[in-house]
């Protein structure tokens, strides 16, 4: 059974994506994009190794939830893993929908283990985060260069509001001294 290194997951969210969504942060990224939301998220030896059995368990035992969104860090760095847990959780649970971050574009996702994952994929929103392209701030992407890539049709009612409605975040306690902020960052000041 394949490990998945994680930053974070959250139960239970609406704001990114439709309905309520079980989000994993994944642990990993050598992009350093400039203004990084997640800068903690970068080391590929930071976060915590979970099996992709334990965590598939854990989502399927979510009650109430509508999909999966899927960002990190670079899902695609652990796009075996990504693929394994997926397998699990679609075959139990064949309804709940799948969106995924990268800061890839599609046309370079052209490994065999990423393009698996990509089969799983209801909406992809794919790009590398560039702050000065974060002005409009509308939508579930960072900043404009960045696509709203629908791999099927079951999020396509949702198009409008992906693509051009506001941006929500929420934020969580996780502990005393961390919190958590879910959500699509609006371009910060100088």
């Amino acid at each position: 059974m394949m490990k998945l290194r994680i930053g974070y997951r959250w139960k239970n969210t609406t704001v990114l994506g439709p309905g309520r969504r079980f989000v994993i942060w994944v642990q990993g990224c050598r992009r350093r994009c400039y203004r990084c939301t997640a800068p903690e998220l970068q080391s590929e030896e930071g976060g915590a190794e979970v099996s992709c059995s334990d965590l598939a368990k854990e989502i399927l035992d979510t009650p109430q939830i509508d999909g999966i969104t899927i960002s990190g860090g670079e899902p695609l760095l652990q796009a075996e893993a990504l693929t394994e847990l997926l397998d699990i959780i679609l075959s139990q649970k064949p309804d709940l929908t799948v969106i995924l971050f990268t800061g890839f574009q599609i046309e370079e996702i052209t490994d065999e283990k990423s393009l698996r994952l990509l089969r799983q994929i209801d909406l992809l929103i794919d790009g590398e985060y560039i702050d000065e392209l974060n002005y409009d701030n509308i939508g579930l992407r960072g900043s404009e260069n960045q696509r709203l890539i629908f791999l099927s049709d079951r999020l396509l009612s949702f198009q409008e509001e992906l693509t051009k409605g506001e941006r929500k975040r929420e934020i969580h306690l996780l502990n005393p001294n961390e919190l958590l902020t879910i959500g699509i960052a609006t371009r910060q000041n100088n």
